[in-house]
């Protein structure tokens, strides 16, 4: 692969003093184009940063419409009389509620041990 030849020159009256002697020293080091290279490249970088947000602003967008719709269909299914009024509610979880009573009716017991049963706990 050949050298690269010049290009282009950058020409311009607005260059600042602190800009001029930035590019100057990297210059003498024979690194201004690596320098440019990695500017350019970090630009390039911010701007994909950038896509990458207004495609996240846009998927937020659309779930908040469908999440909107899903809460109109339900209203319209509702007073319609499609569903019943309640289906669409969240189910209380499912525990067994505890109630004041006997725990035990200790006048009719049954069962029995066989001394096979007891034997484990002979050992001690």
């Amino acid at each position: 692969m050949s050298e690269r030849q010049n290009a282009f020159t950058i020409k311009t009256n607005r260059l600042s003093d602190e800009v001029y002697n930035k590019l100057a020293t990297h210059a003498k080091s024979r690194r201004l184009g690596d320098y440019i290279s990695s500017l350019i490249l970090r630009d390039l970088d911010d701007s994909s940063t950038g896509k990458k947000a207004i495609e996240d602003k846009k998927t937020y967008e659309m779930l908040e419409h469908i999440k909107n719709e899903l809460a109109d269909l339900k209203t319209l299914a509702k007073t319609t009389g499609f569903v019943g009024n309640d289906s669409f509610e969240e189910e209380p979880s499912k525990v067994p509620q505890l109630k004041e009573g006997k725990i035990a009716d200790l006048e009719n017991i049954s069962g029995s041990l066989d001394d096979d049963d007891l034997e484990e706990y002979n050992d001690f």
